[in-house]
């Protein structure tokens, strides 16, 4: 429950704080980075379960 606090709030304080096209773009880029990100995450769990790299 903290960390959704805490994610929440940061989300907040990018959404109040700008509020233009800049801050969209920079939330397209966020997005992009976060699933490339639990995308590799996967494909690395993955990896481990099967047996590649462990």
């Amino acid at each position: 429950m903290a960390d959704l606090g805490i994610s929440h709030a940061h989300v907040n304080q990018y959404g109040s704080v700008q509020t233009k096209k800049p801050g969209t773009t920079r939330s397209k880029i966020q997005l992009a980075i976060n699933a490339t990100l639990v995308t590799a995450a996967f494909v690395f769990v993955a990896a481990l379960v099967f047996g590649v790299v462990g």
